[in-house]
């Protein structure tokens, strides 16, 4: 990476690192990946970047069984929190070393609530049964049956609870010592946030606070339950959070799907560009699973349909969210076959044109049905076209002659091509197959 990652300044509503705006697209197996290590990290990295993958998501987790905790063990087995454990923060250094080297944009979240929900919390280093450094009366000793229970953990900053808010505050400040020298990290201050805005705040002033004293530069959202909030955050607080995380509208249970997603998506960027000018649009989670998938999270088939919406939507980033190795959890199809199809469909189309440098455009499509497709366009140079189910549409073009071009993303493959012209109204057949996009470019 030649500079450090900043919204474009040719186009805000993209990435750059320097070199021009880029699309970031990604697709892993876990969230919290720094927890892997050797082969087993660099493999998975190498088949993302083979696909044509630039982007991970990397949570500061520790709650599975071969995860390792950030704090060492004192010899009584509790933890001790003034002490550091240097495997976790080895794998940390590792990961950041191997994503920099393949040029893959990491997306950072600080605090995730589901690493101490209800059971996680019993055995947790920061539970004060656990360690021998937080008084026993500064965080309830159990947790409730989820994290919507709000346990104290995350109330410190709105309550005032200064002795655990010193050890989460060194924490993060040991995340920054391992990343502030890096440009290829963007920072998220929660996953699917709701302690509050105290809580959000603080962690975003944190955050560009130790980035100033640094002398760099950081760029950071939070990611709400709801992507309407997500939004909303960054409308109102434009010096803090300089992009939007819209993870949760690519579900069911927060989200939408068909006509209604694209919309949605039409109408956030909207109401962004109207209040304080373009900002990036960031999807690190992109659910759906294969077996019909969790209720809330839906279907393989959704996940592509939902990458592919905001690919020509105008966002800037997408990621499949996580799958479990050789097996599913029914959130995502993560780093799969299917998933790394998708990514390579994407750059194939990229081959042939600059996706940033298009606009939605699906007023260029005469009455669609609702759902049956959707356009980016750059008008009498580009127009991209995406068909969920096969069907038909009639697209609207500038005079001149062009080549056209389909594209199967399901297998990645260009099924046909010839030249067309002549017609300002275009009707375009792509097989009846689902997932078919067409491409067409000016010929000069």
């Amino acid at each position: 990476m030649t500079e450090r990652l900043r919204p474009s300044s040719e186009n805000p509503w993209y990435w750059s690192d320097g070199d021009g705006p880029a699309l970031l697209l990604g697709g892993t197996d876990k969230d919290n990946l720094f927890q892997w290590t050797g082969g087993r990290l660099e493999a998975h990295l190498d088949d993302l970047v083979d696909a044509g993958g630039n982007f991970v998501r990397n949570t500061m987790s520790d709650r599975k069984d071969e995860d390792v905790s950030p704090f060492e063990r004192s010899e009584d087995g509790t933890y001790d929190l003034e002490r550091w454990n240097d495997e976790y923060w080895d794998r940390f250094a590792a990961f950041l070393d191997a994503t920099a080297e393949r040029d893959i944009v990491v997306e950072l979240t600080l605090w995730d609530q589901h690493d101490l929900a209800g059971s996680r919390w019993e055995s947790h280093a920061w539970n004060p049964v656990n360690n021998d450094t937080l008084p026993a009366d500064s965080l309830p000793a159990t947790g409730g049956d989820h994290w919507q229970d709000r346990i104290a953990f995350f109330r410190t900053v709105e309550e005032g609870n200064d002795p655990v808010l010193a050890h989460q505050e060194r924490f993060v400040d040991r995340i920054l010592d391992h990343t502030l020298d890096y440009g290829h990290v963007v920072y998220n201050v929660t996953n699917e946030g709701w302690a509050g805005i105290e809580w959000e705040l603080h962690w975003a002033e944190h955050l560009l606070e130790r980035a100033d004293e640094r002398g760099v530069g950081v760029e950071i959202a939070n990611m709400n339950m709801t992507p309407d909030e997500s939004v909303r955050k960054v409308v109102e607080h434009p010096d803090l959070f300089s992009y939007v995380e819209l993870s949760q509208h690519n579900q069911l249970s927060a989200g939408a799907t068909g006509q209604d997603h694209w919309d949605n998506l039409q109408r956030w960027r909207s109401e962004v560009e109207d209040a304080i000018g373009p900002r990036p649009f960031n999807n690190v989670k992109i659910y759906g699973g294969f077996d019909g998938g969790k209720d809330a999270a839906g279907s393989a088939d959704q996940a592509v349909r939902w990458f592919w919406r905001n690919v020509l939507g105008g966002s800037a980033a997408c990621r499949f969210h996580r799958q479990v190795a050789g097996g599913d959890e029914g959130w995502g199809i993560g780093g799969s076959e299917r998933a790394l199809t998708q990514i390579r469909s994407v750059r194939a189309v990229e081959e042939h044109v600059a996706l940033p440098a298009l606009t939605p455009r699906i007023d260029l499509l005469a009455d669609p049905a609702p759902g049956e497709a959707y356009c980016a366009a750059d008008p009498g140079e580009a127009y991209v076209v995406y068909f969920p189910d096969g069907g038909e549409a009639t697209l609207a073009v500038e005079p001149g002659p062009y080549r056209l071009r389909t594209l199967d993303a399901e297998s990645a493959a260009w099924t046909d091509e010839e030249m067309v012209g002549g017609e300002t109204d275009l009707s375009l057949t792509p097989p009846e197959r689902p997932n078919q996009v067409v491409v067409l470019t000016a010929e000069r």
